[in-house]
Protein backbone atom coordinates (compact mmCIF):
# COMPACT_ATOMS: atom_id res chain seq x y z
CA UNK A 1 0.00 0.00 0.00
CA UNK A 2 1.30 3.44 -0.92
CA UNK A 3 2.25 5.73 1.93
CA UNK A 4 0.26 8.95 2.21
CA UNK A 5 -2.47 7.94 -0.24
CA UNK A 6 -5.97 7.74 1.15
CA UNK A 7 -7.81 4.84 -0.48
CA UNK A 8 -11.38 5.52 0.64
CA UNK A 9 -13.92 6.26 -2.08
CA UNK A 10 -14.77 9.95 -2.42
CA UNK A 11 -18.32 11.06 -3.10
CA UNK A 12 -18.61 13.22 -6.24
CA UNK A 13 -19.41 16.24 -4.05
CA UNK A 14 -16.21 15.72 -2.07
CA UNK A 15 -14.26 15.48 -5.31
CA UNK A 16 -15.87 18.70 -6.61
CA UNK A 17 -15.00 20.50 -3.34
CA UNK A 18 -11.41 19.26 -3.57
CA UNK A 19 -11.13 20.32 -7.22
CA UNK A 20 -12.37 23.83 -6.39
CA UNK A 21 -9.95 24.04 -3.47
CA UNK A 22 -7.06 22.95 -5.70
CA UNK A 23 -8.02 25.45 -8.41
CA UNK A 24 -8.12 28.14 -5.71
CA UNK A 25 -4.63 27.21 -4.54
CA UNK A 26 -3.27 27.29 -8.10
CA UNK A 27 -4.88 30.67 -8.78
CA UNK A 28 -2.82 32.57 -6.25
CA UNK A 29 -4.56 35.93 -6.52
CA UNK A 30 -6.89 38.10 -4.46
CA UNK A 31 -9.95 37.12 -6.49
CA UNK A 32 -9.46 33.68 -8.00
CA UNK A 33 -11.59 33.49 -11.12
CA UNK A 34 -12.43 30.69 -13.52
CA UNK A 35 -13.15 32.33 -16.86
CA UNK A 36 -14.60 30.77 -19.97
CA UNK A 37 -17.69 30.14 -22.00
CA UNK A 38 -20.07 27.64 -20.34
CA UNK A 39 -19.24 24.94 -22.91
CA UNK A 40 -15.51 25.49 -22.30
CA UNK A 41 -15.95 25.17 -18.53
CA UNK A 42 -17.94 21.96 -19.01
CA UNK A 43 -15.34 20.63 -21.44
CA UNK A 44 -12.55 21.35 -18.94
CA UNK A 45 -14.51 19.44 -16.29
CA UNK A 46 -14.95 16.57 -18.77
CA UNK A 47 -11.17 16.42 -19.31
CA UNK A 48 -10.75 16.04 -15.56
CA UNK A 49 -13.34 13.24 -15.55
CA UNK A 50 -11.51 11.46 -18.38
CA UNK A 51 -8.28 11.72 -16.41
CA UNK A 52 -9.99 10.20 -13.36
CA UNK A 53 -11.26 7.32 -15.48
CA UNK A 54 -7.69 6.54 -16.58
CA UNK A 55 -6.96 5.66 -12.99
CA UNK A 56 -5.40 8.05 -10.53
CA UNK A 57 -4.65 8.08 -6.83
CA UNK A 58 -8.21 9.30 -6.27
CA UNK A 59 -11.05 6.82 -6.01
CA UNK A 60 -14.17 8.83 -6.88
CA UNK A 61 -17.66 7.39 -7.22
CA UNK A 62 -18.58 8.81 -10.64
CA UNK A 63 -21.77 6.76 -11.09
CA UNK A 64 -24.09 9.78 -10.94
CA UNK A 65 -21.76 12.22 -12.71
CA UNK A 66 -22.95 12.62 -16.28
CA UNK A 67 -21.55 14.31 -19.37
CA UNK A 68 -23.30 14.58 -22.73
CA UNK A 69 -20.59 14.81 -25.42
CA UNK A 70 -23.14 15.85 -28.06
CA UNK A 71 -24.11 18.99 -26.16
CA UNK A 72 -20.89 19.33 -24.18
CA UNK A 73 -22.80 19.61 -20.91
CA UNK A 74 -23.01 17.87 -17.55
CA UNK A 75 -26.25 18.22 -15.62
CA UNK A 76 -24.44 17.03 -12.50
CA UNK A 77 -21.74 19.71 -12.92
CA UNK A 78 -24.42 22.41 -13.39
CA UNK A 79 -26.12 21.30 -10.17
CA UNK A 80 -22.76 21.22 -8.31
CA UNK A 81 -21.98 24.77 -9.47
CA UNK A 82 -25.44 26.00 -8.45
CA UNK A 83 -25.19 24.31 -5.05
CA UNK A 84 -21.74 25.83 -4.49
CA UNK A 85 -23.15 29.26 -5.38
CA UNK A 86 -26.04 28.75 -2.94
CA UNK A 87 -23.52 27.75 -0.25
CA UNK A 88 -21.50 30.93 -0.96
CA UNK A 89 -18.47 28.94 -2.16
CA UNK A 90 -18.73 30.36 -5.69
CA UNK A 91 -20.04 33.55 -7.19
CA UNK A 92 -21.30 33.87 -10.77
CA UNK A 93 -24.09 35.42 -12.80
CA UNK A 94 -26.51 32.55 -13.38
CA UNK A 95 -26.86 30.92 -15.87
CA UNK A 96 -23.62 32.18 -17.40
CA UNK A 97 -20.34 30.78 -16.09
CA UNK A 98 -18.14 33.19 -18.01
CA UNK A 99 -16.67 34.41 -14.73
CA UNK A 100 -16.81 32.14 -11.68
CA UNK A 101 -15.28 33.50 -8.49
CA UNK A 102 -14.00 30.96 -5.98
CA UNK A 103 -14.62 32.31 -2.50
CA UNK A 104 -12.29 30.00 -0.59
CA UNK A 105 -9.18 31.59 0.86
CA UNK A 106 -5.81 29.96 0.19
CA UNK A 107 -5.85 28.65 3.76
CA UNK A 108 -9.35 27.18 3.40
CA UNK A 109 -8.32 25.50 0.16
CA UNK A 110 -5.29 23.96 1.87
CA UNK A 111 -7.39 22.73 4.79
CA UNK A 112 -9.91 21.13 2.43
CA UNK A 113 -7.18 19.29 0.53
CA UNK A 114 -5.60 18.18 3.81
CA UNK A 115 -8.89 16.73 4.98
CA UNK A 116 -9.52 14.91 1.67
CA UNK A 117 -5.97 13.64 1.17
CA UNK A 118 -4.21 13.24 -2.20
CA UNK A 119 -3.31 16.93 -2.35
CA UNK A 120 -0.86 16.53 -5.23
CA UNK A 121 -3.40 14.61 -7.31
CA UNK A 122 -6.05 17.29 -6.78
CA UNK A 123 -3.51 19.95 -7.79
CA UNK A 124 -2.63 17.97 -10.93
CA UNK A 125 -6.30 17.72 -11.88
CA UNK A 126 -6.74 21.45 -11.20
CA UNK A 127 -3.89 22.07 -13.64
CA UNK A 128 -5.66 19.95 -16.28
CA UNK A 129 -8.84 21.96 -15.75
CA UNK A 130 -7.18 25.39 -15.94
CA UNK A 131 -4.93 24.43 -18.86
CA UNK A 132 -7.97 23.31 -20.82
CA UNK A 133 -9.66 26.66 -20.19
CA UNK A 134 -6.50 28.59 -21.09
CA UNK A 135 -6.20 26.76 -24.40
CA UNK A 136 -9.86 27.41 -25.20
CA UNK A 137 -9.40 31.13 -24.44
CA UNK A 138 -6.37 31.32 -26.73
CA UNK A 139 -8.30 29.60 -29.55
CA UNK A 140 -11.31 31.89 -29.23
CA UNK A 141 -9.16 35.05 -29.07
CA UNK A 142 -7.38 34.11 -32.31
CA UNK A 143 -10.55 34.39 -34.41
Amino acid sequence: MEVGVDHHKLAPEQFFTGLLAAIRIRKDQAEPVIEGEPTEVHRAFYRVLKELQKGTNLDVDLFEVDYDPLYGQSGWFDRALTTAQRDAVLGFANPSYKKIIIKYSQEEGSRILESLGSREEFLRLADIFTTSLSRAARRSSSF
